[in-house]
């Protein structure tokens, strides 16, 4: 007599934190090349020489010391929210030995003065912009936060928050906010009423990872809140300039309870966009696209002939202040690809010179001998 037996394959126990073949692969490979026994986690929260690792379980974990000396150097290699890593134990303490090569990076750029840049979230796919109905909206600040949303390879999706504080103006903030955030879809949601919130919910799939992207003030807490159906995080109040008190003071992975991940980031009142200029031109897709009707390659789309730019705005398809906008956008993310151009020029020579002092260092030691 024989029996049948269906073996169903065991999830992986960091299956629930977007644990995917690809991850996977990038472990193995480092895990095969360590002489330690590695493990791997996922970073809820970073912080100066730490970091909180989700293993499933949550432990703090130090920094190894070849990984204090890489963040040194390029603090934008040091863990942060949403990274994968590989971690070791070392006695009694687990250290963080690798992070894994990110699949996407929400990075500010340049903000230090030696210009490199600040990863805000890493391995994410998709960037919830929320922007506050009460608050405008203000078209240039949602232009850069989008900006950054598709220069890091995720997918943006726009919230209007407090919905219910705009009244009977929403129709028109709504339609305001799709006409510059074209590509992404707009919700208008409200943690208060509810308004909103089942349309905006089924983005949420499980496993997927979402970062939270806009000013202190704009209601992010409060919609997670009521996502979630639980209170997950702080709220605070509103002050009188209508600047938001921040209530999140670091970066921290949470998971709804439908099984999507969310990392919330302090509120961000200052962005500077990339210097790949992917993000602003899917941003201003339409200007690009009458960009490409100019009869000169080279238009700068200013006095000359046949420029499909300034005719747009003559005949009122486009408008004059989001021509300007869009100007200011290239021309900044210009200036950071060319500063970004400079640090590692500036590294490479610094490297060049500590080669050459060791080289005649070893000379000396060798004519001693």
């Amino acid at each position: 007599m024989s029996t049948s037996r269906t073996d169903t394959p065991t999830a992986h126990p960091l299956t629930g934190l977007g644990w995917n073949p690809r991850v996977e692969h990038a472990f193995d490979t480092l895990s095969h090349a360590s002489g330690h026994a590695l493990y791997p986690a996922r970073v809820s929260s970073s912080r100066r020489g730490g970091a909180l690792v989700r293993l499933p379980g949550e432990a703090h974990a130090d920094y190894a010391p070849a990984l204090t000396r890489a963040a040194r150097e390029d603090p934008s290699t040091a863990p942060c929210a949403g990274d994968w890593v590989a971690v070791r134990r070392s006695g009694d303490t687990w250290l963080v030995e690798a992070v894994l090569e990110r699949s996407t990076s929400l990075v500010r750029q340049g903000v230090a003065k030696d210009s490199h840049d600040q990863v805000l979230a890493a391995n994410v796919d998709a960037v919830l912009v929320c922007e506050a109905a009460d608050q405008g909206p203000n078209v240039g600040r949602l232009e850069r936060f989008l900006s950054l949303a598709w220069a890091c390879g995720a997918t943006p999706v726009v919230a209007v928050t407090k919905s219910e504080l705009a009244g009977d103006r929403l129709p028109e903030v709504l339609e305001l906010v799709r006409t510059v955030a074209a590509g992404a879809d707009v919700y208008g949601v409200s943690a208060h009423t509810g308004d909103g919130l089942a349309e905006l919910a089924p983005r949420f799939l499980p496993g997927t990872s979402w970062v939270l992207l806009g000013t202190s003030g704009a209601g992010k807490s409060s919609l997670v809140n009521s996502l979630a159906g639980q209170s997950l995080m702080d709220t605070g109040e509103i002050r009188q300039d209508k600047r938001g008190r921040h209530t999140t003071t670091h970066r921290q992975l949470l998971e709804l309870p439908g099984g999507a991940l969310v990392l919330d980031i302090p509120g961000v009142r200052r962005i500077d966009v990339p210097g790949d200029p992917e993000g602003v031109d899917r941003t201003f897709a339409d200007v690009g696209e009458l960009a490409g009707r100019c009869r000169f390659r080279d238009c700068s789309h200013g006095s000359e002939p046949g420029c499909a730019i300034t005719a747009a705005v003559d005949e009122g398809e486009l408008d004059s202040e989001r021509l300007a906008r869009w100007n200011r956008l290239r021309r900044e993310a210009e200036w950071n690809s060319a500063r970004g151009d400079q640090r590692v020029r500036a590294e490479r020579k610094q490297r060049w010179k500590a080669a050459e002092r060791e080289a005649r260092a070893n000379a000396r030691l060798k004519r001693g001998r």
